[in-house]
């Protein structure tokens, strides 16, 4: 018996056609998912915007290559007191989202999706100049996204100047391009961030080249700040989601708390059962590394607010990932420090690197680049995340009692989609969705399989070709 969760949706059409599964004949509904968008804004628009930050302008001097450092003598850290800075931005926006750009600081530092109204990305109330390990010494904790060169530790290239103009605003299309040239190696960064009419992501085309007449050896890292659910701030059930089967535990001294996580007190660990999987988890502030990613995607989502956001790219060019984050408590000096409030639970950093760690190094020869294209966006309704491309976010879990239920996310306008779960072992269909038209909305349908005495799968197909096939995964559980 198969049990469609409506949730008011406007229109399912359902058929009926016979599926022939080894000599015997199944009778199966087709349900026709049809859901017509409607049309909305879609604009660009060069304005300005003030930020709260931390005065530390006295304590700012340029070293020899060019880059702001700071005398933190010069300044009380504890209570530097705040100013007003105000920055250009950019602001693309369409019917489902709004991203806010400070295109001279190469930052999406806003990213609101519009169909929850909520804010998915960490801004601080109030923006902090902190010490650093990194080669400068320091780092300006403004939030939202930052894209990092030449090394670890935020690199160099959020101190520098960027580059900036509109290639294209057209009904089509809204591109801003961001340039930077990092001192250090003269390595040239260009970023074209861009939004469409009908889709709840941002595509970042990213591009790496080395103009110098020598091999530069250099790390690039993507540090999205995510708070995802809309609260300001992290919320106690949120999940980090990333399709690796093992963790490494960076060898720091922050990190000795994960060791107690393993009988040997290894630093390789299991992920697919792990406390640190989840917020909770976190007892002290920490980060981690995935040991081999199986999927170009991973994600921070919120149970409290049945909702998350995810950035899927290229794994073989991006083979990184990264987890660094407060912990569940963190204490109000923590708090106050990264983001100007005590009472603040934080964020978490999902870095995402083109070498797997922070000890490797990538290669680029003479006039050689390397480029790729990405995508970052939110969504909901979904229960978590067992995998995402640019064009949906997807779970099939089997519940308590062996009922299963799916639920999928599309990341704008969608269309020529199929969803069929089938025995594993003989491959009969036990459900067909079509997804002849569906779209990002405050409610969106699931479906329901009574319990199947069968090990099933969910076989996407997009545009007639397969996809993924999922098999059916457990609810997450929490620790505690």
């Amino acid at each position: 018996m198969i049990n469609i969760i409506r949730n008011r949706i406007p229109r399912f059409v359902l058929y009926v056609m016979l599926v022939s599964c080894q000599n015997t004949t199944q009778e199966v509904r087709i349900i026709h998912v049809d859901e017509r968008p409607q049309k909305g804004v879609f604009k660009l628009i060069q304005t300005k915007i003030d930020v709260v930050c931390a005065d530390f302008d006295n304590a700012l001097f340029r070293d020899e290559l060019g880059y702001p450092r700071v005398d933190f003598k010069k300044f009380d850290k504890d209570d530097p007191g705040k100013v007003i800075k105000t920055f250009e931005t950019i602001i693309l926006e369409n019917k489902y989202i709004k991203l806010t750009l400070i295109p001279e600081k190469g930052k999406p530092y806003s990213f609101i999706y519009k169909v929850t109204g909520h804010e998915e990305f960490f801004i601080p109330s109030v923006a902090q100049a902190l010490s650093s390990p990194n080669k400068l010494g320091w780092w300006f904790a403004l939030g939202g996204v930052e894209y990092t060169l030449p090394d670890e530790e935020h690199g160099d290239t959020w101190a520098a100047k960027w580059y900036w103009e509109i290639v294209e605003d057209s009904p089509l299309k809204k591109t801003v391009r961001m340039t930077v040239k990092e001192f250090r190696n003269g390595l040239q960064e260009t970023i074209d961030i861009s939004i469409y009419p009908d889709k709840s992501y941002y595509e970042a085309n990213i591009t790496i080249k080395n103009p110098t007449d020598k091999p530069v050896l250099f790390q690039h890292w993507i540090n999205p700040m995510w708070s995802p659910g809309g609260q300001g701030e992290i919320t106690t059930h949120t999940e980090f989601i990333i399709p690796t089967r093992q963790i490494y535990i960076t060898e720091r001294k922050f990190n000795n708390w994960m060791l107690d996580y393993h009988t040997q007190r290894n630093r390789k660990q299991s992920y697919e059962d792990s406390p640190l999987r989840f917020l909770l988890g976190w007892k002290s502030i920490g980060d981690l590394l995935a040991w081999k990613l199986e999927h170009g995607f991973y994600s921070a989502f919120s149970h409290n607010e049945n909702e998350g956001i995810v950035r899927v790219f290229p794994k073989d060019k991006n083979p990184g990932c990264n987890i660094w984050a407060w912990g569940i408590n963190p204490d109000p000096e923590t708090r106050k420090r990264f983001s100007g409030s005590e009472k603040c639970l934080g964020y978490v950093e999902m870095w995402g690197g083109i070498t797997h760690g922070f000890d490797e190094y990538y290669r680029l020869d003479t006039n050689e680049v390397i480029s790729w294209q990405e995508w970052m966006y939110p969504f909901h309704q979904t229960g978590g995340l067992h995998y995402a491309n640019k064009d949906f976010a997807v779970t099939f879990t089997q519940l308590p009692g062996g009922k299963h239920i799916f639920r999928l996310c599309p990341s704008g306008d969608l269309s020529k989609t199929e969803c069929k779960v089938v025995s594993r072992k003989t491959k009969e269909i036990f459900l067909h969705v079509i997804y002849d038209s569906i779209y990002p909305k405050k409610k969106l349908p699931e479906f329901k399989l009574d319990e199947v005495k069968e090990d099933l799968e969910l076989i996407i197909l997009q545009d007639g070709k397969e996809v993924i096939g999922l098999p059916a995964d457990n609810p997450p559980m929490f620790p505690g």
